[in-house]
């Protein structure tokens, strides 16, 4: 009889087994909400996940039985907050549906800047978990503007949404850490609207301002002698960066290489944040894509840049990813750097799109930048190609390019 019984369910136990699931999902929800209150008064990176503990009034081992860490908890706590403000339903259809989409996410991450500032946080992290979870809220935006787009003709739906996606993020991003109005975000919303229709593009550029790095004068006043060990110290850390992960080089063992002691790198680089920013600007300014390519004509430009920028970023992923974790730092001796490398890289464009008479080439130039680091940004993360990334950057090149055949609205 014993083991008639063990084969079949007892259907008694099954209330039990039901009441024990609803208990534990009211509980992991208990563990979210207690995140959320955490976020909405804190920031990610100094909330202690004893004070998400305490706040949903569990042991601290009671809550790692439902979350394995920290990313992992908050992966979620932002998938129901995207879920919760995107926008699902309204009366506009196709390209205008898409139009207020964007604008609903960005005003949304103007109220609740930490949200965003998570969501760059979580993007370093490696937990499978994270990762997937990351990936689905996206793909959930990927697929909204996909169907506001579906009828469009003059891209696929597939191009315009990845290319809503990428100025949406990079518009707010330039907000949130480098001091860019909000209103540009919106802006340039309006103009990508009018690009993948076929309507002129607004002749009113955005101010694009963003905060660059007053200490680049000042390096430059330094002795020649405290500038080349300046720039060795710098040398060392971007080879040492491309032999090892960020996370684990030492600043130690920067020093070492540079032939310095520890306290004089810190009295050029007082962390390794501020280190890493250089880095990443003198990489940035080394590469091919600083180059005038003025010997070149007008019309080969844009796309030579382009494909020089993809191509240096495919060779040293690691800076870009570094790159973009620097950017969930929020230290005033970082920002001010990563600033400088977006207003440089703008100009870059800006003279480009100007020979070849585009109309409001300010505008186009931050958003074919802000192309280029979402399309990475996926590459890197997500498990899309290059070969992918360069075909929707010269997608979207191509609509501001011939956008100056078709001028600008009165």
């Amino acid at each position: 009889m014993a083991s008639v019984r063990a084969g079949r369910p007892d259907k008694t136990a099954v209330p039990r087994f039901d009441g024990e699931l609803v208990h534990r999902r009211g509980r992991r929800q208990q563990i979210v909400d207690a995140a959320f209150e955490c976020l909405a008064v804190g920031e990610f990176d100094r909330i202690k996940i004893d004070d998400v503990a305490r706040a949903a009034g569990l042991a601290k081992a009671t809550l790692y039985r439902y979350f394995a860490s920290k990313e992992a908890l908050y992966s979620i706590v932002l998938r129901e907050w995207s879920d919760a403000h995107d926008l699902r339903t309204t009366s506009a259809a196709g390209p205008e549906r898409a139009r207020m989409r964007a604008h609903s996410m960005i005003d949304a991450f103007a109220d609740s800047q930490q949200f965003f500032r998570l969501a760059v946080a979580l993007f370093s992290s490696s937990d499978a978990v994270v990762k997937a979870e990351l990936s689905s809220v996206g793909a959930r935006t990927y697929h909204y503007f996909h169907d506001d787009f579906a009828d469009l003709t003059r891209v696929t739906p597939h191009d315009a949404a990845i290319i809503m996606q990428a100025i949406v993020h990079s518009a707010v991003m330039a907000a949130v850490y480098h001091g860019a109005a909000f209103a540009d975000a919106h802006h340039l919303v309006d103009q990508v609207v009018r690009l993948v229709v076929g309507s002129p593009v607004s002749p009113t550029a955005g101010d694009h301002v963003v905060n660059t790095d007053a200490r680049v004068a000042m390096s430059a006043e330094m002795p020649a002698f405290k500038r080349r060990r300046r720039q060795q110290i710098v040398d060392c850390a971007k080879e040492s960066l491309r032999a090892n992960p960020y996370e684990k080089i030492h600043v130690s063992n920067v020093a070492q290489d540079a032939d310095v002691a520890l306290g004089t790198l810190y009295r050029y680089f007082p962390s390794k944040e501020a280190l890493y920013a250089e880095v990443i600007r003198d990489w940035f300014s080394s590469s091919g894509f600083s180059s005038s390519l003025d010997d070149l004509p007008a019309e080969s430009r844009v796309g030579v840049r382009i494909r020089v920028a993809l191509d240096a970023f495919e060779a040293d992923p690691e800076f870009f990813r570094v790159n973009v974790l620097l950017h969930s730092i929020g230290d005033e001796l970082v920002q001010p750097v990563l600033g400088e490398v977006i207003a440089s890289a703008r100009a870059m464009f800006i003279r480009d799109l100007s020979a070849l008479g585009v109309p409001n080439p300010a505008d186009a130039a931050t958003m074919l930048w802000s192309l280029l680091g979402s399309l990475t940004t996926g590459v890197v993360s997500y498990n899309r190609t290059f070969p992918e990334a360069r075909r929707v950057a010269e997608v979207f090149a191509t609509l501001i390019v011939t956008s100056a055949d078709g001028g600008t609205e009165n």
